[in-house]
């Protein structure tokens, strides 16, 4: 195996759409020959937004300026935005529109290596302020962003639903009134999920926010959802066993396989894992990853896998759901990583008999089998 993965350079791209429709990218494609930039996404597999601080070091002039021409300077500002202009909407647009009226800014942040990018996140609704750095030298920009910021300050739910109305259709109307995608939420999916539901009295919702009711509504349900990516997601519950069979994860591609992995994988007394990898922009919170024998044995010993290693591993290989995702990186020093925090789906055995996406070839004896299935 390689390690020439270490040595690539570091990229990073930052878009900032402004209330006017005009845009400042900002790009540092090669780490050394740009600027210098550095940020803190976490991406969870939950119903709170996603959250991400940027922070840019010594900005160009001009991309500084659109900037901060933008943004109100204190919450005084903000509020005085929103009270009184009918902004308030009981649909809010999922791309930004919405937001842009209202004087926000639409953030982007793009992140991989040697000028290739993945999306990390994006919000509809960030702040920013520029400091120095205690020398006057260094100007130093941060960029606070909540994927939902709009969805919270604008959306004003206001709708009455007669008995008899689909679930789907009550869900629906809250997560455009939130400003979030669609996602995998379907007629044909929430049916999957929950089959048929309708409501047995009328439902009314008036004023709040669009996430409560959401909240509110599914709470009690067989299913899970969640924020990701300003998109609503659902899936089974771990806890719940599901009507239909549904599975709690979302299964939209296969398995992903990490980039290297960085440190020692551990385990907390819940069961959840907790490792850190190379920057790895294409794991998202709710999906499959796949932990091989290779990944863990490189990861702990520096060593190819062995059945001895397999025996004693306390994370044994096998398909494991990514609950939290952060994305953590500075392009001029320190850390450049994707941490996650994975929960146990399926035992490496029941992957082999369940899942084709599994290519395990163990050859260990019944001892190592029940510490595998965690029978021993």
């Amino acid at each position: 195996m390689s390690f020439s993965i270490y040595r690539q350079t570091r990229s990073v791209r930052l878009t900032v759409t402004t209330p006017d429709g005009a845009q400042a990218v900002v790009e540092n494609a090669s780490a050394d020959t740009g600027f210098r930039m550095s940020f803190d996404c976490k991406r969870t597999m939950d119903a709170d937004p996603g959250e991400c601080v940027v922070q840019a070091y010594n900005l160009p002039p001009d991309v500084l300026g659109l900037i901060e021409s933008a943004q109100v300077s204190k919450a005084d500002d903000l509020d005085a935005l929103l009270v009184g202009k009918n902004l308030q909407s009981a649909v809010v647009n999922s791309e930004g529109a919405d937001a842009l009226a209202a004087g926000f800014l639409v953030m982007e942040l793009e992140a991989g290596y040697d000028g290739s990018y993945s999306r990390l996140f994006r919000a509809v609704g960030a702040r920013s302020e520029s400091v120095p750095d205690g020398d006057d030298v260094t100007l130093i920009t941060t960029i606070r962003a909540s994927e939902n910021l709009d969805g919270a300050l604008l959306g004003l739910p206001l709708a009455t639903f007669p008995a008899g109305s689909t679930l789907f259709e009550l869900v629906d109307y809250l997560r455009k009134v939130a400003g979030l995608g669609a996602g995998n939420l379907t007629f044909a999916h929430l049916t999957s999920l929950i089959g048929v539901s309708r409501l047995d009295s009328p439902y009314h919702v008036s004023g709040g926010q669009a996430l409560a009711y959401l909240s509110n509504v599914l709470q009690y349900l067989s299913i899970r959802w969640f924020i990701d990516d300003r998109e609503i997601w659902l899936c089974g519950r771990d806890e719940v066993a599901s009507p239909t069979g549904a599975k709690p994860w979302i299964a939209d591609g296969e398995p992903e396989e990490l980039e290297p992995i960085v440190g020692r994988v551990s385990r907390d007394d819940g069961g959840y894992v907790s490792l850190s990898c190379l920057l790895c922009g294409r794991i998202r919170p709710g999906r499959l990853v796949n932990l091989t024998e290779a990944g863990l044995a490189l990861a702990s010993r520096g060593l190819s896998a062995s059945a001895a290693q397999i025996r004693r591993a306390k994370v044994p290989p096998g398909l494991y759901r990514a609950d939290e995702v952060s994305h953590r990186g500075d392009t001029g020093a320190g850390q450049y990583l994707t941490s996650l925090k994975l929960r146990p789906i399926i035992t490496p055995l029941a992957s082999m008999a369940l899942s084709d996406y599994q290519r395990l070839a163990l050859d260990v004896d019944d001892v190592v089998l029940g510490d595998l299935l965690g029978l021993t």
